[in-house]
């Protein structure tokens, strides 16, 4: 059986044998993507959960979940909100990888979201590894 994969979640099923993946899904087995990239049940269904999951595309962030960003002038998801989703997964991650998804997380927000806007203008010339330097001073590598 093919495991699928989004992101850094590599699936395992309940009727699969193999379990060399991270991320265990308990609903119906995915058979393939859909045009996001997404895996999919036989139902054409999406087997990651937009509500919870902050690796969605469609994922809300809760605003009490916020913290304001000097760089960037606004407020931003905490990265220690997006790691709660991990760690109720059993995943091991990085801060500058959850620092990552939450620069994804805002890149997929409407463009008229402040947080997008601040982004782009601020940062449309650097690369990921400056972006989350600037943002997240903290996590700079040494």
């Amino acid at each position: 059986m093919e495991q699928f994969k989004y992101g850094p979640l590599l699936y395992n099923t309940s009727e699969s044998d193999n379990d060399s993946g991270n991320f265990y899904w308990n609903g119906l087995p995915p058979v393939g993507y859909d045009s996001k990239g997404i895996p999919i049940d036989s139902k054409g269904l999406q087997c990651l959960d937009a509500m919870q999951c902050p690796l969605h595309p469609a994922y809300i962030a809760d605003h009490g979940n916020f913290e304001h960003n000097q760089f960037l002038e606004v407020d931003i998801p905490m990265i220690s909100s997006f790691r709660t989703w991990f760690d109720d997964q059993f995943m091991e991650i990085t801060d500058r990888a959850l620092a990552l998804f939450v620069l994804r997380w805002i890149d997929s927000q409407n463009e008229l979201d402040l947080c997008s806007q601040a982004l782009y203008s601020k940062c449309a010339t650097m690369d990921l590894e400056e972006i989350i330097d600037i943002i997240w001073p903290s996590l700079k590598a040494d």
